[in-house]
């Protein structure tokens, strides 16, 4: 039986503004709940104070891990170091910002419990409630790539938002995916997902409330340049 419940992954790049409260937040959930956790800040090539903010509460929290890498190589990289060393039952992992409140982990936890390997929690959906939007260019981005990666990536038709950064996986599928993961950044969600089918995982969604981070580290023009590479990259290179 592994020894801690649950691992929360934060991927940070330049959060000083943020960490502390993602952190704490982290931690208020899980004394709140019945799960025993920690809580792995895992940043890539920050050259702001983030480090030394996650070292200093690292006094407060024994459970809080911090992994740095000195070079920007991407938030699937950084995702993926956290997973390595995951020690929980569960993992997930969570945005910088509070974009999703931690309180949903409780949902997507039923769905593991349900039987189902991949958990994603989606804007998409009904019932899903979108409290601070995009602005407009992203919103027609964000549809504009759905199409793409659903008709030509061949995303299955239940999941409509690949990109919101909260999912939860049981640890032997997070490890297993992640293991073979080859996307560095942004669309690395694409990568494991169409792994997640090959394999014959089975992937669930759940509505959640969702506020956009006005201060994202995505810019649009460079941005859509390396999310086009690394869709060629996933089809074709991958072949997935």
């Amino acid at each position: 039986m592994n020894p801690l419940d649950l691992s929360i992954i934060i991927p940070a790049y330049n959060e000083e503004k943020k960490i502390a409260t993602d952190i704490e937040e982290a931690f208020k959930y899980l004394g709140n709940s019945k799960y025993k956790g920690e809580v792995i800040v895992s940043t890539d090539g920050v050259t702001d104070n983030t480090n030394n903010i996650v070292g200093d509460l690292q006094k407060k929290y024994k459970n809080l891990i911090l992994l740095t890498e000195k070079n920007k190589i991407g938030k699937g990289a950084a995702i993926k170091a956290g997973v390595s060393i995951a020690k929980g039952k569960y993992i997930m992992f969570a945005d910088a910002g509070l974009c999703v409140p931690f309180r949903y982990i409780n949902d997507g936890l039923k769905k593991i419990n349900e039987g189902f390997d991949m958990i994603l929690a989606s804007r998409a959906l009904k019932t899903s409630k979108i409290e601070r939007k995009q602005p407009l260019y992203r919103q027609l981005g964000s549809r504009i790539f759905s199409l793409i990666v659903r008709f030509i990536l061949g995303i299955p038709r239940q999941i409509k938002d690949t990109q919101c950064g909260f999912k939860i996986y049981n640890n032997a599928v997070a490890k297993d995916l992640f293991q073979q993961l080859q996307t560095q950044a942004m669309m690395f969600d694409i990568e494991l997902i169409l792994r997640a089918k090959k394999k014959g995982y089975k992937i669930a969604v759940f509505p959640v409330d969702w506020k956009n981070d006005a201060d994202t580290k995505l810019k649009p023009v460079s941005g859509s340049i390396k999310i086009l590479n690394d869709l060629y990259r996933i089809k074709i290179v991958y072949k997935l």
